[in-house]
């Protein structure tokens, strides 16, 4: 262990290193790639649009609702051990989807097994270790680390279409499968709880100290609870992520719509991936110095004019293409703002509690978001009706955050 105390490297960019990684394998392998299954479950188990997309709604419900009793359990026990057996229920869910042959058997192991163990291991408990191990540099650190999930999304979406194409779903489910298991080694390795559990101090610097009495303090749960700026970010955050989830999972039916084959409409998660990438990185950074109602509400904005966009045009794949890398931009701020927000209001000692409750008070809006779409796409024949619900959206999340207050 002394090696890695001398080093002139923070032990804490190691953390965020397999942190990155974590996030890569559990978002970049089921949301990021999930509409590029849906063909499969309506063509070879003939589900509708609507009840495809309800796998990915079971999903949101269930890695948001477990959030609450496993975001408790990473301020108080061995975040490693989590997330190792984390990788492992997700690694086993993807297998045993690998054999399944019932539409329902797909849906309990994507909705229940992998979500619950995306939630050990992917953005709550990665994003909960990093900011344990920072606070001068909380937001730059948790929005590097934040970058896994989009890469994922920009990485995995071609692959996973070449594969889908040339192996077969089912192999290339096994292959999902395998990567989880390559990961638990490292989370062995590098997941510590805090810096004290090295000798450490967060950031690798004793800084002269500048932050708010919330940083050292512990939570109750009726104190979050009791919270105004709980309630605030945990409905401006639920209400705005009804439209990431449901453009993640119907972009490609989209594309099918106006007449972009499945070869070229594979690109546009990448696209969103790409992107979202780089919003992580600049609005994570930007959340160390810049007020981040702010930054949420431009965020929105963004996010908002695409849909305005592609309302007003005659897509083709070149505008939509143009709207999918804007609106990536501007949604890879959410995660690195949400962990700033809330290591700015409660601070690190309780950042699992209360990312992890947030999770409940999403349920709603995640489970209901994709399904919502794809029954209007069923009955309209067009999501134009969708992109207008949107933007409604956006207006009521920028509205809630005005009650939002954090401390300096």
């Amino acid at each position: 262990m002394s090696d890695r105390l001398d080093s002139k490297i923070f032990y804490g960019w190691r953390i965020v290193g397999v942190s990155f990684f974590a996030q890569f394998l559990a978002m970049g392998c089921s949301i990021s790639v999930f509409g590029l299954f849906i063909p499969v479950l309506t063509g070879e188990f003939g589900a509708s649009t609507m009840q495809a997309n309800l796998g990915l709604s079971i999903l949101t419900v269930f890695m948001a609702g477990s959030g609450a009793i496993i975001g408790p359990m990473l301020d108080r026990r061995s975040i490693r051990g989590l997330m190792i057996t984390g990788s492992i229920v997700s690694g086993a869910s993807f297998l045993l989807m690998s054999l399944a042959t019932e539409l329902w058997q797909l849906g309990l192991l994507f909705g229940v097994g992998i979500a619950i163990g995306a939630a050990m291991f992917g953005p709550l408990a990665a994003n909960t270790v990093v900011a344990k191990w920072f606070s001068q540099n909380r937001g730059k650190a948790v929005g590097i680390a934040s970058m896994g999930a989009p890469t994922g999304g920009f990485l995995l979406s071609p692959i996973v279409g070449f594969m889908l194409a040339d192996f077969g779903w089912r192999d290339t489910l096994v292959i999902i499968s395998m990567l989880h298991l390559v990961l638990v080694p490292f989370l062995w390795w590098i997941i510590r709880n805090q810096p004290s559990d090295l000798g450490l101090v967060p950031d690798g610097t004793q800084f002269e100290t500048t932050e708010t009495p919330v940083e050292g303090r512990m939570w109750s749960t009726s104190e979050v609870f009791r919270a105004p700026n709980f309630w605030f970010l945990a409905l401006a955050f639920g209400i705005a992520g009804v439209v990431a989830g449901s453009w993640n999972a119907n972009v490609i039916p989209y594309s099918g719509d106006i007449g972009i084959g499945l070869d070229r409409a594979s690109f546009f998660p990448s696209a969103l991936g790409a992107t979202a990438l780089l919003g992580t990185l600049i609005f994570g950074t930007l959340a160390d110095k810049v007020n981040i109602r702010v930054l949420l509400w431009s965020s929105f904005f963004i996010q908002g004019i695409t849909f305005v966009f592609v309302r007003l045009i005659d897509p083709n794949f070149v505008s939509l293409m143009g709207a999918v890398l804007v609106f990536g931009l501007a949604a890879g701020a959410m995660m690195p703002l949400m962990a700033a927000a809330i290591g700015r209001g409660f601070g690190p000692a309780s950042f699992g509690r209360v990312m992890g409750f947030i999770g409940p008070v999403t349920l709603p809006f995640g489970f209901i978001g994709p399904p919502l779409v794809g029954f209007i796409r069923d009955v309209t024949g067009s999501y134009l009706l969708a992109f207008d619900l949107f933007l409604v959206i956006f207006v009521i999340a920028s509205l809630i955050l005005v009650g939002l207050k954090l401390p300096r």
